[in-house]
């Protein structure tokens, strides 16, 4: 520290500071970004999930719905932007 109590970038009690707190910041980071991975990803589970199931409207089976991945997927950007192609969807 400095006389007036200011604070010398050069102090080894700050840079470890510095050190630490930027070191919490860091893996805030990464488990905030496999959180939002993990949310997303069972996200579009079940859109995938939600598509099936009204294309195939109870049956076992239907017929693939092109005209229905075309329109959502055009809604979807629309309203969502990129990562919602015909081929994302399919």
């Amino acid at each position: 520290m400095t006389e007036q109590g200011e604070i010398s970038p050069t102090d080894e009690s700050y840079s470890a500071l510095l050190s630490r707190v930027a070191q919490l910041l860091a893996q805030a980071k990464r488990a905030s970004a496999r959180s939002v991975n993990s949310v997303m990803t069972v996200t579009y589970w079940e859109i995938g999930r939600r598509i099936v199931e009204h294309e195939q409207s109870g049956k076992a089976r239907a017929a693939y719905g092109e005209a229905l991945i075309d329109r959502l997927a055009t809604d979807l950007a629309a309203r969502f932007g990129k990562g919602f192609s015909q081929t994302n969807l399919k």
